[in-house]
């Protein structure tokens, strides 16, 4: 990690494009109210969120199955960039997510999902992209993310494993998720608003888990 990288990351860092959304920002709803409340409303379009956690492959992608219908429904495409299992899109398409709205991409270097993510945010059709990320990744390849996100209005969600917390990332937002009894835990290790500072997790319930994730 460069001095730059690290300067760049400072939280007492302004940046022309902020962290923080502007009041009317658009959002996919995350479909439960303790966490649309804690993220301003809901799922940010137009920002690069990062989703830190393990094991993948547990059901972590059911934390977004009502973005996920929400943008389908509203006639977009959904990107999956690399996910740890190939989804029973029937299974999701009970959720109301529509199978026709939803891209699989394989790719098995990190680089090469990064790239794969960037064209798909470039691309108005394109109303939410998720993709799983293995290991360590260069800072400058999540600012042309970033970048990619905030021009766009799609929703950008990077599963990243735990240790990735330990690196700074240019990421809009990052949250650190870890499987509950009934649900997941997440918790705020980068973000805005009282939920952020509060350094306190929310418990999200799972009533209806996303089969094949």
């Amino acid at each position: 990690m460069g001095a730059l990288d690290t300067l760049l990351d400072h939280p007492a860092l302004w940046r022309g494009r902020s962290a923080t959304p502007a009041p009317d920002a658009p959002v996919w709803p995350s479909g439960h109210a303790e966490l649309d409340r804690a993220l301003g409303g809901g799922w940010p379009r137009g920002q690069l969120v990062e989703l830190l956690g393990a094991p993948f492959g547990c059901g972590e992608t059911r934390l977004l199955a009502p973005m996920l219908a929400a943008c389908g429904q509203a006639g977009y495409r959904i990107a999956l960039i690399a996910p740890p299992a190939t989804p029973w899109l029937p299974g999701w398409q009970a959720l109301g997510i529509p199978a026709e709205r939803v891209l699989l991409i394989r790719a098995d270097a990190d680089r090469d999902r990064l790239w794969a993510g960037e064209q798909c945010l470039r691309d108005p059709a394109f109303g939410a992209l998720l993709a799983w990320l293995q290991g360590p990744v260069e800072a400058a390849l999540l600012r042309r993310l970033r970048l990619a996100a905030a021009e766009s209005r799609a929703c950008a969600i990077l599963y990243r494993p735990p240790q990735a917390a330990q690196q700074p990332s240019p990421a809009h937002q990052r949250l650190q998720w870890q499987p509950a009894r009934d649900g997941l835990q997440l918790l705020s290790l980068k973000g805005h608003g009282r939920w952020a500072r509060s350094g306190q997790p929310l418990h999200i319930p799972d009533p209806h888990p996303l089969p094949g994730t």
